[in-house]
């Protein structure tokens, strides 16, 4: 299993605008590469990989859309190794014109936990250097937490800390996906 779906703690670095599509870096609290995606700009369908790497040559899970350009896109969460679905993650479109909301649902679909938008999306859309908070939601559970921060790393980066309790049961890969799904829709609309 890859050492980010062991950890508590990773940061997501992107560019701030991501002309060519984007870059996303998984990064230990070292500031190590533990995991590597690219988005690919201008494309009908989303289907991102994540991969052990910036080689590209293992790759981790697949985050797929089940359809065209919708804006309320259900995507399933694939672990690349074995091929097997893990769930799926729906953008909550009208909850999310005012904060970003996703519902996430297990393999059979049934949903039992939301990422949560803690920040006021609208004047981020605006706004693109106000940072975004956001929290999963999981009856039961202590939140996991993700928090944008921005720097100056050779151009304006944004970082998300994403932060998991340590006995928290849910399955990293799905935080992982989640996390990178939200960044890269969250960074087409900056674009835009």
């Amino acid at each position: 299993m890859s050492q980010l779906f062991q950890m508590n703690r990773y940061v997501i670095r992107t560019a701030l605008w991501r002309f060519f599509g984007g870059a996303f870096y998984f990064e230990d609290l070292e500031g190590r590469c533990v995991a590597y995606a690219k988005q690919k700009r201008f494309r009908l369908k989303e289907d991102i990989m994540l991969f052990t790497d910036k080689s590209c040559t293992v790759p981790l899970l697949q985050i797929k859309a089940r359809s065209i350009m919708d804006l309320a896109a259900t995507y399933d969460i694939i672990d690349a190794q074995t091929g097997i679905t893990l769930g799926s993650a729906k953008r909550n479109f009208m909850k999310s014109i005012l904060k970003d909301t996703w519902t996430i649902k297990d393999a059979s679909g049934n949903p039992y936990a939301q990422l949560i938008e803690d920040s006021n999306a609208i004047l981020r859309r605006f706004i693109p250097w106000i940072p975004a908070k956001y929290h999963f939601e999981i009856p039961g559970q202590t939140d996991i937490l993700m928090q944008q921060r921005f720097e100056w790393f050779f151009a304006l980066t944004r970082g998300t800390d994403v932060i998991i309790p340590p006995s928290h049961p849910i399955d990293r890969r799905i935080v992982a996906a989640v996390a990178l799904l939200n960044s890269a829709i969250e960074g087409r609309q900056h674009d835009q």
